[in-house]
């Protein structure tokens, strides 16, 4: 060790020089993290020699310098990374998601620009929706690794993905845009969503080994829901007063009991009546060898109360009324006003189901094994019931609503239990090039119970035609209620009649709209780096995941009715699952100013419908193959030659003559000729109509046409459609006129197209046939480019393949289909396969504005497209559409100089449309008004409800004061109207239904203020919606507000 010292006054200034040099450094700044830090070839230069030993002679002059500091948190980290990776990503951190902690699980997505959660007022989950692009499978959402999305049934509104958290227990969000080869980021084919939840780290103060964490917390803007009808379940329904049984075992609760509540009015967010409160404990402790973290969590909330603000904007339906005011103009009938949500949900109202109770345990250890070796274990528990409505009731109330004063509908509570384990080992031997080792085995279980298959919540199963107590329905009907419309009561008794013995429990309520469903995943994953050069990377995995789904409806075995049809035929599924991929990705720096990387991904995937398979082994009627549909069959007049029309006209005379002259002979033999002949005109004409008249018998305003039909080949899947209709190839052309017809002047039509059939073809000589397992396998490779323009900007471009194969709710079906009497199919034969660009700028200002800490812009343009598109069509089967398109322009900054600082993301898309040229011309065969590319989706699509804002804005702003102790800050949500011009030309051409719900342009305002008295305790306040704005959230698929201004106070104490 050399004996140079330096004098104890220098080393501050020396130790601030060597901070500043680090932090400047252009390149290896540029890359924090997820590339290699740049490297010079072998070769650089000839001055190579002299500058290591310059470098040398200023290690030794400085080898006693000791500089210390505070290591980069998890945090820290995740918000450097959104700059440093070259693939658009945001991130939130514990401070920001317990700063804005919203009313609904969907609330976690509300800072991060350009990422949606879909249904995020009625699900108590995430549904991410990333660009335009939602559904399970798309944006893998992991836990600590582990994955646990489901599909589940809406009813009419079909399906929805969830994914169900505790928001109390997660430490980070990192989420990218666009698939990925990140290592530890299981991508999709619309990107990724990985959430972390707490970490010893969190709760353990740096330098020490041991941490508490208690927090208490409480919200304005709730109010305990009315659960005065969930003990109806178990009771004889006769014990209830006014209560009878209609038809199909569904309950009439006439004199209350049942569902229907009267909602209450808020008091504009001031209520701390503590309706809304959570709490929560951690344990943490951290020695050399290893972690250990135990935390609990519990958060009831009552249901929200919705704004006042801006409510007139929701009071009427725009999109139907532009369509049908068009259709006025087209000579329908139409323009009229349609109620639209804030006429049901009225402004300030209380909104049903919307309440959550959520209990979670986690457990999580780590421990520290020799030659740099790690294995942690996790394990999670939730128990989660939440309120959820029924959106085809909401839909129907809404439309019917007047905007006074009423009732909603409070119904039970869905129930979700949920259990979680993960294992996770990694090996990173120090000096080691070639193992750089992670390996990881999870498993989730998923059990919910949820009343939504669509049905009347409460019914009974006794009596003919499951209509009860017939006598005793007759007399409260007739007696209690004074129902006297359906008419008969004259004869039922005024005293109660004898009650019918309950036998079997035939005449209890029972869950009538229950659907039950288990979900259960397991997997795997290994990968490792190889440092072939130390400018060559070379990374490869592989992963596997097995997947069982369960589900079953309180329906099954019993006569459908119109509301319950779909839960059975299309609603529950049953069906295993397999996938696994195997990937690779070199990463190369072959200068200081550039590198590359390159990789490709092989998946290989099968499932199996068990549900169908058990139900033909029992030959279930509903469950049997279909007789196939082979052609749409069009009724078509078509106009007939001039000489073929004067043939008909000439046969017609010589008819109507021959006649009158018969009839004149015969009647000229018994009257005389001259009487005869008068009296067989005026016959004749009392019959057949004059002369004239009969020779025009079947024009078509003056026109004769013959009666011809078109057929129009179909397979069941749409493909080919276009190309193989006469109406749209060229064969029949509906819009042809001709001109002089048939001796007339003017112009007329040559075709005329009547109604519509079905062709079947032939019945299949197997109707119990068991089905196949599903199978497919795809490469998607990946490539990368990034230049550094300076020490603080760089340029990158990646272009990144991704395929996604069917979900078990798509590869499995239900039962029969909706119409044309074909079987609902799955008709997804190959995977979706995405190709997408990005291109961006990154650029770090800290070498323009040197006094703040962070100073970081960057800017991204994406194209991307999805082609073969899973989704459903108009008859509920799944099939696969020609492409989705999506493009825009992302931007994300952020400025932080110590006492105050800031962040701006904005998206602005450029083009959201889904484009099938069959499909179109499936939907409007003959007339062809819908076009091939149309904006999200088409109709009664999924694609069509996941129409993300055309722009976007987030700003953040903030201050720190009194050294650090109070920060206080705000942040702006913007998003722009619902922007969909097709929606006009869909309800024209018949196609209204399913429609997404219309949004105003919206501008959100919260707020925090957090006060840190001191290491160990901390009060948080903050608002959310500060102006009480009513609006709907982007992307809802059942048509509620969200929550009006909320307070909330919050407690922390450390130890």
């Amino acid at each position: 060790m050399s004996s140079l010292t330096l004098p104890g006054r220098l080393r501050p200034r020396l130790l601030a020089w060597i901070l500043c040099i680090a932090l400047s450094s252009g390149h290896a700044h540029a890359q924090q993290t997820g590339a290699a830090i740049p490297a010079l070839p072998d070769d650089a230069g000839a001055d190579k020699e002299d500058t290591d030993d310059k470098e040398k002679a200023k290690a030794a002059a400085l080898e006693e310098v000791v500089v210390t500091g505070r290591p980069e948190s998890r945090d820290e980290a995740g918000r450097n990374e959104v700059y440093a990776r070259d693939v658009s990503n945001v991130y939130a951190g514990k401070e920001e998601i317990e700063r804005y902690k919203g009313t609904s699980v969907g609330d976690l997505f509300k800072g991060l620009n350009g990422v949606y959660s879909g249904d995020s007022r009625n699900s108590g989950a995430l549904d991410p929706n990333i660009r335009g692009i939602q559904g399970e499978g798309r944006i893998p959402l992991t836990v600590d690794g582990t994955e646990q999305a489901t599909s589940v049934w809406m009813g009419p509104a079909g399906v929805a993905n969830r994914n169900y958290l505790d928001p109390n227990l997660i430490g980070s969000i990192m989420v990218e845009k666009g698939p990925s080869m990140t290592p530890g980021v299981r991508s999709g084919i619309g990107g990724s969503v990985q959430v972390r939840t707490l970490d010893v780290d969190d709760i353990v103060q740096p330098g020490r080994t041991f941490g508490a964490e208690v927090k208490l917390e409480t919200a304005t803007n709730a109010v305990k829901p009315d659960e005065s009808s969930f003990s109806n379940f178990g009771k004889d329904y006769r014990d209830i007063p006014g209560v009878y049984s209609n038809y199909d075992g569904t309950l009439a609760f006439r004199l209350g009991h049942g569902s229907e509540m009267t909602p209450r009015k808020g008091s504009n967010g001031t209520d701390f009546d503590f309706d809304d409160k959570a709490f929560r404990l951690a344990l943490a402790t951290k020695q050399e060898y290893f972690d250990l973290l135990a935390a609990y969590s519990y958060r009831k909330r009552g249901n929200y109360f919705s704004g006042k603000n801006g409510a007139s904007s929701y009071r009427s339906d725009k999109w139907r009324e532009q369509a049908e005011a068009q259709y006025d103009q087209d000579g329908g009938v139409g323009g009229l006003e349609h109620s639209y949500v804030a006429n049901y949900f009225l402004p300030g109202q209380e909104v049903a189901n919307t309440s959550s109770e959520l209990e979670s345990t986690l457990l999580k250890g780590t421990l520290r094994l020799p030659d740099r070796q790690t294995l942690k274990l996790g394990y999670m528990h939730s128990d989660h019931s939440f309120g959820e409505s029924v959106p085809w009731l909401v839909s129907w109330a809404v439309r019917d609503s007047s905007g006074v004063d009423g009732t909603q509908a409070q119904y039970p509570y869905s129930e979700v239990k949920q259990d979680s384990y993960h294992l996770d080992y990694a090996w990173q031997p120090e000096g080691n090039a070639w193992i750089d080792l992670k390996a990881g085995l999870w498993m989730t279980r998923n059990d919910s119970r949820r009343h939504q298959n669509g049905d009347y919540v409460f019914g009974i199963d006794g009596g003919t035609y499951r209509r009860g107590d017939t006598a005793w329905n007759d007399y409260v009907r007739c007696h209690v209620v004074g129902d006297t419309s359906l008419g008969g009561c004259a004869s039922v008794p005024a005293t109660p009649p004898e009650r019918e013995p309950n036998t079997d429990g035939q005449f209890t309520i029972y869950p009538k709209a229950l659907q039950i469903s288990s979900h259960d995943r397991w997997g795997v994953n290994l990968s490792n780096t190889f440092r072939l050069h130390p400018t060559l990377n070379l990374t490869v995995g592989g992963d596997f995941t097995r997947e069982k789904l369960r589900e079953r409806d309180a329906s099954e075995g019993y006569r459908v009715t119109e509301l319950t049809w779909g839960a059975n035929h299309l609603g529950p599924r049953s069906g295993t699952r397999e996938q696994q991929n195997y990937s690779l990705n070199f990463d190369w720096t072959p200068t200081n100013w550039l590198q590359f990387s390159a990789g490709t991904r092989y998946s290989d995937y099968w499932s199996y419908d068990d549900k169908l398979a058990e139900m033909r082994t029992k030959q279930e009627a509903n469950w049997r193959v279909p007789t196939p549909t082979v052609a749409l069959r069009y009724d078509v007049q078509q106009l007939m030659s001039d000489s073929a029309a004067a043939a008909v006209d000439q046969a017609n005379a010589y008819d109507y003559d021959i006649a009158a002259a018969s009839l004149a002979e015969e009647l000229g033999e018994e009257l005389g000729e001259e009487l005869g002949e008068e009296l067989a005109s005026l016959i004749m004409t009392e019959y057949f109509g004059n002369r004239d008249d009969y020779i025009n018998t079947g024009k078509i305003n003056g026109y004769r046409y013959e009666q011809t039909y078109v057929d129009i080949p179909y397979n069941g899947t749409h493909e080919g459609f276009a190309a193989n209709n006469p109406f749209q190839n060229g064969t029949v052309d509906v819009a042809e006129q001709v001109q002089d017809a048939q001796g007339n002047t003017g112009s007329v039509s040559r075709y005329i197209v009547g109604s519509r059939t079905t062709v079947q073809g032939s019945a299949p000589s197997n109707p119990w046939q068991k089905p196949e397992k599903k199978k497919g396998h795809a490469w998607a490779p990946q490539f990368g480019v990034t230049a550094f323009l300076s020490d603080n900007a760089r340029v990158y471009a990646r272009y990144a393949e991704f395929v996604r194969f069917p979900t078990i709710f798509e590869d499995t079906q239900a039962a029969w289909g909706y119409a044309d009497g074909r079987g609902v199919t799955s008709a997804a034969s190959k995977p979706e396969h995405a190709y997408n660009w990005e291109i961006g700028y990154v650029h770090d200002l800290r070498g323009l504005f040197r006094r703040l800490q962070f100073a970081d812009f960057r800017i991204n343009y994406f194209d991307n497209q999805i082609r073969d598109y899973i989704d459903r069509d108009h008859n509920f089967n799944i099939v696969q559409f020609d492409r989705k398109k999506l493009t825009g322009v992302e931007l994300q900054s952020r400025l932080d100089a110590g006492a105050w600082f800031g962040s701006l993301g904005a998206t602005y898309r450029l083009k959201q449309e889904m484009c099938d040229k069959d499909y179109a011309a499936y939907l409007d065969p003959v007339q062809g008004r819908i076009p091939e590319c149309v904006t999200a989706g088409f109709p009664l699509s999924f694609a069509r409800t996941s129409l993300q804002p055309e722009y976007s804005i987030n700003l953040d702003l903030g201050t720190r004061l009194l050294q650090r102790r109070l920060e206080i800050g705000g942040r702006l949500t913007y998003h722009a109207e619902a922007k969909n011009e097709d929606e006009e030309r869909f309800g024209q051409s018949g196609w209204g239904f399913n429609r997404p719900y219309y949004w105003d342009p919206v501008m959100v305002f919260d707020a925090y203020a957090s006060y840190r008295l001191d290491d160990r305790i901390s009060i948080d306040f903050g608002i959310n919606n500060i102006t009480n704005r009513y609006y709907i959230d982007p992307m809802a698929r059942v048509m509620q507000p969200a929550p009006g201004r909320t307070m909330k106070l919050a407690l922390t104490v450390r130890l």
